[in-house]
């Protein structure tokens, strides 16, 4: 008799861990989608910043920056006050930010617009540099173009050390190469 008391004790005791084990293992991953959740929204409310920092310069307004502004209004207006605009919001961000890491055809435009604004900057760049890797340009374009670091690490999957680090790098060849356009180079950097 005492031994099955002890079999069923350990038994309960063992479905208590696993029952306990399994809702922290939930909650653990609540938290972390919950995490990601805000870091979209922080890259959401950066681009949208961005945005309007363009339109107050009053220089020539990015179709890119338009459209990305549009299809999240277009999002945020559809599911307004139901329990589904949250995850459309993140998802239409999650879709922003493919665009920026992987369409080149969103990423030219954008290329296009800083050029635009800035004496063809990324063109004279490109021609002073040619042996720079593709990702050296993206993190200039997006540097230049006034993305946080939390934005860039995110549109170039990586951390913000690395960031700041091949930023630092960046410059510090830019700095040395003694180019005519040094000054324009380092310009759309401090911005």
């Amino acid at each position: 008799m005492g031994a099955l008391a002890l079999l069923v004790t350990a038994i309960l005791a063992t479905l208590v861990l696993y029952f306990w084990a399994k809702k922290a293992q939930a909650e653990k991953q609540l938290q972390e989608e919950r995490e990601e959740n805000e870091r979209m929204m922080t890259v959401a409310e950066d681009l949208e910043k961005r945005l309007s920092h363009l339109k107050q310069q009053k220089k020539a307004t990015p179709v890119l920056g338009i459209d990305m502004l549009d299809r999240l209004c277009e999002q945020y207006y559809i599911y307004e006050g139901t329990d589904n605009l949250q995850p459309r919001i993140v998802k239409e961000v999650r879709n922003v930010v493919e665009g920026l890491r992987t369409d080149v055809n969103m990423q030219r435009t954008l290329e296009q617009t800083l050029n635009a604004q800035n004496d063809q900057v990324m063109e004279k760049l490109r021609a002073t540099f040619p042996r720079w890797k593709e990702e050296d340009f993206l993190l200039y374009l997006f540097t230049a173009s006034g993305f946080s670091s939390t934005t860039l690490s995110t549109l170039l999957e990586k951390d913000k050390p690395y960031i700041y680090n091949r930023l630092y790098r960046l410059k510090e060849r830019i700095k040395v190469s003694g180019t005519r356009d040094r000054d324009l180079f380092l310009g759309c950097l401090e911005r």
